[in-house]
């Protein structure tokens, strides 16, 4: 049985990776950087001209934070190949009543490289939620997660139920069933996925994105944004090293890996929570989301027609009013402070 690293050796690892990246290839590493922040800018001023971008520390190195907007913080957590920037489309429309803050998993987006080779996963996700709230000062938020993101704050709500007052899942998270696509898969061979998915990713393209998009992410890829798949390029042309160690650490030839399907642990979740399912999302069906609903009473599930695994790219406006919705109908309790005293 191999042992998953600790945290400080994890810690450690990386942060001799980020500078061996950093002195190996000094020149590449900051051009990369600069595509990304170039990218990301050019999405902004599209959707979200007033949009915050700042730098957050965490307890393994630092990562990008995108906040627009005041009243009570929303923590919008990306899926496992994406980065913050898949948010911006709708960070106005949430922005109208909240703060809202999204922000970059490790590896992912500009925050620091991370190797996730022999993490634990699920411990990771709790460490990486509980450091960011604590340095953005908050005592509880709620949370929008799509897929991986979706596990990460399941995991860290059933943990920490008094860090998280409300869940939405928007797009089919992992931690239910095995399945995942076969274009993921691939990815958890052993031997070839690492370096076939070097091969498929390494050189990404505006149209090589559409298309990707369109056969995971999105039911109506001719109408992607060109600054969002521009976004998306620079992103895995930077980070395809991290996103394939977590790719590695989640998939094998099964799918994903049995450590992560949580099981009972689902009915452990306290915290209000409402599934946004496209019914149209390439990864899972809404139907397997059923039964946890049907045991647990504090999760609903609602279904986007027409909709796929990033249904807010789908239908914006379906989205943004259901999740208002959920937040309105789900009152915080009496007594709630959000920031850390």
């Amino acid at each position: 049985m191999t042992r998953s690293r600790t945290d400080d050796e994890t810690a450690a690892m990386n942060r001799q990776l980020d500078v061996e990246d950093r002195s190996r290839r000094p020149d590449t590493y900051s051009e990369m950087d600069r595509q990304v922040k170039a990218a990301q800018a050019a999405l902004l001023a599209r959707h979200a001209p007033d949009t915050r971008v700042r730098r957050v520390a965490w307890s393994q190195g630092e990562t990008q934070v995108l906040e627009l907007g005041a009243g009570s913080p929303l923590l919008l957590v990306h899926g496992g190949g994406d980065s913050a920037f898949e948010w911006v489309p709708i960070l106005p429309a949430l922005a109208r009543n909240h703060r809202v803050i999204a922000v970059d998993r490790p590896g992912h987006g500009l925050a620091d490289q991370f190797d996730y080779r022999g993490v634990d996963l699920l411990d990771h996700a709790r460490t990486f939620l509980r450091n960011v709230l604590d340095a953005l000062e908050l005592r509880t938020v709620d949370i929008v997660a799509n897929s991986m993101g979706g596990l990460w704050s399941v995991v860290f709500a059933i943990d920490a139920p008094d860090r998280v007052s409300r869940l939405v899942f928007v797009g089919a998270p992992p931690g239910i069933i095995r399945a995942v696509p076969f274009q993921l898969r691939v990815l958890g061979l052993p031997l070839i996925g690492q370096p076939l998915g070097r091969l498929l990713l390494s050189n990404p393209t505006r149209e090589s994105s559409r298309k990707f998009w369109g056969e995971l992410l999105v039911v109506h890829p001719e109408h992607l944004d060109d600054t969002l798949l521009d976004a998306d390029v620079a992103h895995m042309r930077r980070n395809i090293g991290s996103i394939l160690s977590l790719m590695r650490c989640a998939i094998d030839v099964g799918g994903l890996r049995r450590r992560l399907i949580l099981g009972e642990r689902w009915q452990a979740l306290k915290v209000p929570t409402v599934f946004l399912w496209g019914e149209r999302d390439a990864f899972m069906p809404p139907d397997v989301a059923e039964p946890i609903a049907e045991q647990n009473p504090n999760v609903r599930v609602i279904r986007i027609p027409g909709a796929g695994h990033l249904p807010w790219i789908d239908d914006p406006e379906r989205v943004v009013d259901e999740i208002e919705h959920f937040l309105a109908s789900w009152l915080q309790p009496a007594g709630y402070d959000e920031h850390l005293t």
